[in-house]
């Protein structure tokens, strides 16, 4: 497979429009995906707001009585919200399996020369699924277990050490904001080596889901500084995109058709938010492991003239 040589932060860019179709085959499922989780909310929703003055403050986006009403809603139809919960719950193992399975088209596919099709992705996805699903098994037992372990190790030291302070000390504050910091640091290390697990699939279709472990833990060996810089960097940005994406959803009333259809795409575009941001980290990801493969091949060994014995006529007599 031949691929293109960037920076892995522009290869993170640039993945955005090479992997466009991507981008979209993400969002539709997720759209979809969250319309049938909302789907037992309909009649409740229906009931509550439509035709009625708490439909009018929501859709007009009052200041006061919007949240007020939306609250009403959440304890009086607390069956339906229930529902809606459920459903969600299944909505997101299915937008996780879904994440799984795609990551080996990504893989696949992402930063080739020329672009790709949908028949390579589809055959991305068929080739490593098997794969990526014991790799996930091995970042859940492995990060899960390790930070698991750290925070409860943590919960308890702070239990013991810090029983007698008094409400709003610092040093309950700042213990507790250290181990949020180094819990999201192993959440990064570990997240680094299991999309580096899946990418070794790039290259090698027979490595292993143990092996390829190995393969990441070498790769990423002497560039953690650079890799962790590229996971906090698509992570504070896509936090800060999707941030204001909420805020401008939750500020523009709905007060025509027109402004409603706009609405809906806004929250199309919000829901679009995290695969472009997933789609510009591999692209990232996969450019610095590109780059960690070609040091680890030795550049071909330029043909020479093979050696001849010396004869007679290499040397005339006189």
């Amino acid at each position: 497979m031949t691929v293109e040589r960037r920076g892995s932060l522009s290869s993170g860019f640039a993945a955005i429009g090479g992997g466009l179709g991507i981008v979209l085959l993400l969002t539709a499922t997720t759209v979809v995906l969250s319309i049938l989780a909302a789907a037992p909310l309909g009649p409740a929703l229906g009931d509550a707001f439509g035709r009625t003055l708490a439909g009018d403050h929501v859709i007009r986006n009052h200041p006061l009585f919007a949240p007020t009403d939306v609250y009403d809603f959440l304890h009086e139809k607390s069956d339906a919200v229930g529902g809606a919960a459920a459903a969600t719950r299944w909505a997101a193992l299915l937008i996780l399996l879904q994440q799984i399975l795609f990551a080996g088209g990504i893989v696949a596919v992402l930063g080739k020369a020329g672009g790709f099709t949908a028949g390579e992705f589809a055959w991305g996805v068929r080739r490593n699924a098997w794969h990526n699903l014991k790799c996930f098994a091995i970042f859940l037992l492995l990060g899960g277990g390790v930070i698991g372990t750290w925070v409860w190790g943590t919960h308890a030291f702070a239990k013991r050490v810090f029983e007698s302070s008094p409400p709003g000390s610092r040093g309950p504050l700042a213990f507790r904001i250290t181990v949020i910091l180094v819990a999201l640091l192993l959440y990064a290390i570990f997240s680094l080596l299991h999309d580096f697990a899946r990418a070794a699939r790039r290259f090698d279709n027979s490595v292993g889901a143990l092996r390829s472990w190995g393969r990441a833990r070498r790769a990423l060996s002497g560039r953690w500084t650079r890799a962790l810089g590229l996971f906090f960097f698509w992570l504070v940005l896509g936090g800060v995109v999707l941030a204001a994406g909420f805020s401008l959803e939750w500020m523009s009333p709905a007060v025509s058709a027109v402004a409603v259809f706009l609405q809906i795409l806004l929250q199309i575009a919000i829901l679009a938010i995290r695969p472009v941001i997933r789609v510009a980290a591999w692209g990232s990801y996969l450019a610095l492991y590109d780059l960690t493969e070609a040091e680890r091949i030795p550049p071909p060994v330029e043909p020479t003239e093979p050696l001849r014995a010396e004869t007679l006529e290499d040397h005339p007599l006189l």
